[in-house]
């Protein structure tokens, strides 16, 4: 599929180059993009049409026309998905669980960064960005401060950080050992921060999701619950 690949490019390119802001504006466009032209495409972007080829040539694509065919192609057989899954979601989310996705779904765009299988998530990312939910999983390559600078992220932003081997607690004290000033859920920031990782023995609620941890795959696959739920709430309550 199209739209994965270019989740990938999205989510290991430099928030300034240009493969970063040509695979963003595609996601930002879904099947939109059906109605632009190549010239009205980097108008917009603000890249050269040799940058835009070159780009296209990498996932193994000649011409735009191809291209954003294919694109609404995926997003209408998307569409058609999203609702057969809606006839078979019932609403029996855990309290706790919902009360996260209901802060969760006043965020304009969420970032979701830290340990585990990233690449496990672009099921999850491609479902939220077809509800109208900006989402990205940026490959962790420096410090989570260094990370929510990248992308200039507002009060109505979101940062899930995701850590499957330690409780919050854990998280700080070791950032603390490697970054200054590294107790970034303390800190005031412009956007909003969860926390996803395992469950201290109190199971005490800091606006995350508890993973009680047996093993790393175990945890991974209640990651992935936990983005499909998200995805089955917002399905339930837009009633798509």
């Amino acid at each position: 599929m199209i739209i994965g690949k270019i989740m990938m490019i999205q989510n290991s390119s430099s928030k300034e180059s240009v493969e970063y802001l040509i695979s963003k504006k595609i996601m930002e466009l879904k099947g939109n993009i059906k109605d632009y032209t190549l010239n009205r495409f980097i108008e917009e972007v603000g890249v050269s049409k040799t940058s835009m080829v070159r780009y296209l040539k990498n996932i193994n694509i000649n011409k735009f026309s191809y291209f954003k065919n294919v694109m609404y192609e995926e997003y209408m057989h998307a569409e058609v998905d999203m609702k057969k899954m809606k006839k078979v979601i019932k609403n029996n989310f855990p309290h706790i669980q919902i009360q996260i996705f209901k802060k969760i779904m006043v965020c304009k765009r969420i970032v979701i960064l830290g340990d585990g299988n990233r690449f496990a998530l672009l099921l999850c990312q491609k479902a939220l960005t077809y509800l109208g939910y900006p989402c990205e999983i940026p490959v962790y390559l420096g410090s989570e401060e260094e990370i929510i600078d990248q992308f200039h992220l507002k009060e109505d932003d979101l940062v899930i950080i995701v850590s499957l081997h330690e409780t919050y607690d854990d998280f700080c004290t070791n950032r603390s050992v490697f970054y200054q000033n590294a107790n970034y859920l303390d800190v005031k920031i412009k956007p909003k921060i969860g926390f996803i990782g395992v469950a201290p023995k109190d199971n005490h609620l800091y606006f995350n999701y508890n993973i009680n941890q047996e093993s790393f795959d175990k945890s991974m696959n209640e990651l992935q619950v936990f983005f499909l739920n998200l995805v089955q709430y917002i399905l339930y309550k837009n009633g798509i």
